[in-house]
Parts: structure tokens; C-alpha cells; sequence
């Protein structure tokens, strides 16, 4: 574990360094040049022009000729990367939200793919906007667009991609589900609420998550016996 959190970190140290800010670890304000900025989308283009210096081709699409940008619109699939690779731009990619109130922007988003409008929140909205802003669509549920967690947790618990509380140390990248009963929005619904798990703790007692939650954006420090955690999804990364 303290191997695979510390590529990461470093990967994300040196983002922070090109971005010229801490917005990789917190909710600071990234520059562009001598100018702060707070709007998403540039920030995300900031992150990507970091890491693509960093890892010439990290970003790049399929080789026919497409836009090495990224869409963050659809979210057009990549050429398959490292784990290492796709899991920094992924948390990179949900770092950059930070402070972001607008959880519409993510619904509408995950509407316009094919969902449909979550009354309870706009917490899975978020995950989902962040593989494909990260272009890493094929990584979370083959595609498919989803505003609810109860879709998350039932599609990777098919496919046996989905780990029960206390039977596994998440990864980072890996997706948080929780179940609180109050919030379910029909009683059969399976999970209520998820996060992108961004690393644990040494001691492996607190799970670090990105998540959409009291209204915006930010790294939440979850207890990992947390009452209403269910377990986590598993994304393939090796698409």
C-alpha cells in the first residue's frame, strides 16, 4: 500500500509543481500563468498540460487521428495507459473539482450521456463525471453514464469487481459506497452514496475520498469501519 500511494503522490507532486499550486491537494485555486483561476474546465486543462509534460502520450486518444485533447463533454475513450498513469489522471482529474458547489454541472452532464436526474444528490454524478473527464469512460461501467450508486455498486457487484466492507484495503481510484436507509431512493436501492477513495492511511484506519458531499467538492477522511460504508467498486484500469 505504501508503495502504490507514494507513486501516486509523486505523480500528483510533480502536477502540483507544473500547475504552479496546490490545487492537486486542496481547494486552492490553480494558475495559469500570473493569473489565479477558479473555473473547473481550465483547471482540468491545467492538470492535463501538467501531466502531459510529465508523461509525453498520457493523454493521447486513439491513433487515428483524433484531438489529443481531452473531451470532457464525451468523454471519448483512451488509448489504454498504465494503471499507474490512468489512476493519476483520474484523481487528478476529481482533485481539480475542489470547492466546486455546482452539482448540476455533473448531473447534466451524466443526463446528457443517458441517465437520469438524482433527486437524492449529485454524489455518483461526480464520480462519473470524473472517469470521463479523466478519459477513462471504459473504466467505469464499460461507459455507461449513471447518477446513482445503487447502479454502481449492483453493475461491478455482477462482475465480481466489487469488494465488502472489511474484506479488502481499497486502492486508490477505487469507488466508495455507503447505505443509509433514510436515503435510498426506493427501499431496495443497494448503496446511497459513493466517492473516488484518493489513498488510506498508514495505519489503514481512514480511507481518503473525493466526494460530492454537503453541498461541494472535497477530500473527505472516512473511517474505514464507517457504519453505512458497504464496500467498494473496482474499476479496470486495464481496458
Amino acid at each position: 500500500m505504501l508503495q502504490v500511494r507514494s507513486r501516486h503522490v509523486a505523480i500528483r507532486l510533480l502536477l502540483a509543481a507544473a500547475c504552479g499550486s496546490a490545487a492537486i491537494f486542496a481547494p486552492a485555486v490553480a494558475r495559469a500563468g500570473t493569473a489565479e483561476t477558479t473555473d473547473p474546465s481550465l483547471r482540468c486543462e491545467i492538470v492535463e498540460a501538467a501531466l502531459e509534460d510529465m508523461v509525453p502520450g498520457a493523454l493521447a486518444k486513439t491513433s487515428q487521428g483524433t484531438d489529443a485533447s481531452i473531451s470532457h463533454a464525451s468523454g471519448t475513450a483512451q488509448t489504454p495507459c498504465s494503471k499507474d498513469v490512468a489512476v493519476a489522471r483520474l484523481l487528478a482529474v476529481a482533485s481539480s473539482q475542489a470547492s466546486i458547489t455546482d452539482g448540476d454541472r455533473y448531473q447534466n452532464a451524466a443526463i446528457e450521456a443517458g441517465s437520469t436526474f438524482n433527486g437524492m444528490g449529485p454524489c455518483t454524478a461526480y464520480v462519473w463525471w470524473c472517469f470521463n473527464a479523466a478519459g477513462l469512460s471504459p473504466c467505469f461501467m464499460d461507459g455507461a453514464a449513471t447518477t446513482y450508486p445503487h447502479e454502481v455498486r449492483d453493475w461491478y457487484a455482477a462482475r465480481d469487481a466489487f469488494e465488502p466492507k472489511g474484506s479488502y484495503t481499497p486502492q486508490p481510484g477505487d469507488i466508495w459506497l455507503t447505505d443509509n436507509p433514510t436515503g435510498r431512493p426506493f427501499p431496495e436501492a443497494s448503496a446511497t452514496h459513493a466517492g473516488i477513495v484518493d489513498h488510506v492511511s498508514d495505519d489503514g484506519q481512514t480511507i481518503y475520498c473525493w466526494e460530492h458531499v454537503n453541498g461541494y467538492v472535497h477530500l473527505v477522511a472516512e473511517r474505514a469501519d464507517h457504519e453505512t460504508l458497504i464496500g467498494y467498486a473496482r474499476p479496470d484500469f486495464g481496458y
